[in-house]
């Protein structure tokens, strides 16, 4: 089974950007809609291409809710190299595109890791082998003007299979290593070269890897091939040194599972024996949590998942299995806890990619970045509408009145009124919501008979779905 070892990205929050919606999608709501629409479409969940790639990536998010991408790419040398590519949120081409190319005729090896510490500041983490100079061949490249320009320094030999922020320290693993889950650390503000040595976080044999963080400290994931899978994980609190073996405890241990992933406080193993099922623990500061089964994921391969943990603590999980319809679609599941379990959403085929990197923020919105090619998958909160009417039944040429309130009130925010006509249903009259999200409409009964009637909240794109009320009857005689 092949699977992908995701982390989450610190994000500013974008609680503040819900209350810019203005009058954002209503003209292309209406556009696209005008001819009637069948059931509750969400046309910015469909996937795009951003390029050409031969090696797992990563996305990072910048304050102003703008998104960076980092992933392999091909090169005629077979060496490989790095793009970046900066989106805007919502946007499906690249503002702005660099290649990173390793110097010294060296390869690139395993995941392009991308992270923002602070506004503008981005930086990518790479693997890189075998001209072997005495800083070792793995690359920090540093960029201050948001991605548009990098400059790049060695920082050791360790390679990079998976890497988080921990306070001000990005921290990296390699896996597959009969030596142990082996861990490096830089400082994400820039680094001058490799540290001064080495730790070895987990003694034993480290096959698959993580990196997590708890309030600044480090957590390594990692499991072994023996005795069917034992997946151990490993704490330094925040201050300690992460490149000493002296700062690590294993303060988890879970036989018979294998790791899948680790991102903030949170641990996904899947279960080698029984019925393959994904379990869910959290960190605490000292142990790990009781196990969650994961719904939807029981049953085996092939099948390929990421987890994130978004900066408000909720923890999203994404399958692409034979566990849902369509099959090989991505699929999103968050839970706060792991004792109750969002409805899956689904985010569109996934059939050409086996690795997802993922960069959520608060509100759980943002973006998946898949591989074979670069694919990116947009993930939007969710939002709801009320809908009510005031009377259920009239006479024809009297009037009733419809009100309602959206979930994540934004003034201005495009609201539809919807009548269902054979089967699909078209937009007869626009509002807009109020600072409280509420917003109302006037239905005349110009014909008798039964008709269905509900509310649409416009989407942003990038950040919100749109939002449908439940359907309400207005009988007219």
């Amino acid at each position: 089974m092949k699977i992908r070892i995701a982390r989450a990205v610190s994000a500013a929050s974008a609680a503040a950007l819900l209350c810019l919606f203005t009058a954002l999608g209503g003209a292309a709501w209406a556009a696209a809609n005008s001819g009637g629409v069948k059931g509750t479409p969400q046309p910015e969940l469909k996937p795009f291409t951003i390029g050409t790639s031969d090696a797992p990536g990563s996305v990072a998010m910048e304050p102003n809710g703008g998104l960076v991408v980092a992933y392999g790419i091909p090169t005629k040398n077979t060496d490989g190299a790095t793009a970046v590519c900066l989106l805007n949120r919502g946007g499906h081409a690249c503002s702005t595109r660099v290649t990173l190319t390793p110097p010294g005729g060296d390869d690139l090896f395993g995941v392009s890791e991308v992270f923002i510490p602070s506004a503008n500041h981005v930086v990518v983490l790479q693997g890189d082998c075998c001209n072997d100079p005495a800083a070792g061949g793995d690359l920090l490249w540093t960029s201050t003007n948001g991605g548009k320009t990098f400059a790049g320094v060695r920082i050791g030999t360790l390679g990079v299979s998976a890497a988080a922020l921990a306070g001000g320290d990005i921290v990296f693993t390699a896996g597959d290593n009969s030596g142990g889950a082996q861990v490096e650390s830089v400082p994400a503000s820039g680094a001058t070269g490799p540290p001064a040595e080495i730790a070895t976080a987990i003694t034993d044999e480290a096959f698959d890897v993580g990196v997590g963080s708890y309030r600044g400290g480090a957590l390594i994931a990692a499991d072994d091939l023996t005795s069917d899978y034992t997946t151990r994980v490993a704490y330094a609190a925040a201050g300690k040194d992460f490149d000493a073996s002296a700062s690590y405890a294993v303060v988890g241990t879970f036989a018979h599972e294998q790791l899948v992933g680790i991102s903030g406080d949170a641990v996904l193993t899947q279960k080698t024996t029984g019925n393959d099922a994904l379990e869910l623990r959290i960190f605490n500061g000292k142990s790990f949590g009781p196990a969650h089964a994961v719904p939807d994921t029981a049953g085996g391969g092939p099948e390929w998942f990421a987890i994130d943990t978004d900066p408000s603590g909720r923890v999203h999980v994404f399958n692409e299995s034979t566990h849902l319809s369509p099959i090989y679609d991505l699929f999103e599941e968050s839970t706060s806890t792991g004792a109750s379990w969002s409805a899956p959403v689904n985010l569109g085929n996934a059939i050409d990619s086996e690795s997802f990197g993922v960069a959520l923020d608060r509100n759980g919105s943002g973006l998946v970045l898949g591989t074979s090619n670069a694919i990116g998958y947009p993930v939007l909160a969710s939002q709801s509408v009320s809908f009510t009417l005031s009377k259920s039944s009239i006479k024809k040429g009297a009037a009733v009145t419809a009100s309602g309130k959206g979930s994540a009130p934004a003034k201005g925010r495009p609201i539809q009124l919807q009548q269902l006509r054979s089967g699909l249903w078209y937009t007869i009259a626009s509002t807009h919501e109020s600072a409280s999200g509420a917003f109302r409409f006037t239905i005349k009964g110009s014909s008798a008979g039964t008709h269905a009637y509900r509310a649409v909240a416009s989407d942003w794109a990038g950040y919100v779905q749109y939002g449908y009320s439940a359907a309400r009857s207005l009988k007219v005689t």
